[in-house]
């Protein structure tokens, strides 16, 4: 069966020891390495975004790192000063996967085919009674 394949974006996580955070920008697939290889390319064509983010694993919360946080960590609130720190140390996590083409294939027309099924049914239902309705003034 044919095989597609699949990449997440790339999370480029720093843990920064003194507070406990981890820091980390959401790159583009295979960009992190590309941008090493070649660090002047422009940082819009690697990340998705130009925000940095913060994970604190105690409370299990990711959000938008805020400016005092970048300050303290990385000595430096300038954003993209931070994401090229985080883009040259920080580890790269990225979930590769593959589907069956087929059977994703198969699986999709089968829940089409139902979907249709129930309207057409839900359809002729509302005509049948339309139907009964309308006899009853003749």
């Amino acid at each position: 069966m044919p095989l597609m394949t699949f990449k997440t974006p790339e999370r480029v996580c720093w843990n920064d020891d003194s507070s406990g955070l981890t820091f980390f920008v959401v790159a583009k697939p295979d960009c992190t390495a590309k941008w090493r290889a070649t660090p002047t390319m422009p940082l819009d064509e690697v990340v998705n975004s130009p925000d940095v983010f913060s994970f604190n694993s105690d409370a299990g919360i990711s959000r938008t790192a805020t400016a005092d946080e970048l300050q303290a960590a990385f000595k430096t609130a300038d954003l993209s000063a931070v994401v090229r720190s985080i883009l040259s140390a920080g580890a790269v996590k990225c979930k590769t996967f593959e589907l069956e083409v087929e059977s994703q294939t198969t699986t999709a027309m089968n829940a089409a085919s139902n979907v249709a099924n129930v309207a057409s049914s839900a359809a002729t239902t509302a005509l049948d009674g339309v139907k009964g309705y309308l006899s009853s003034f003749w």
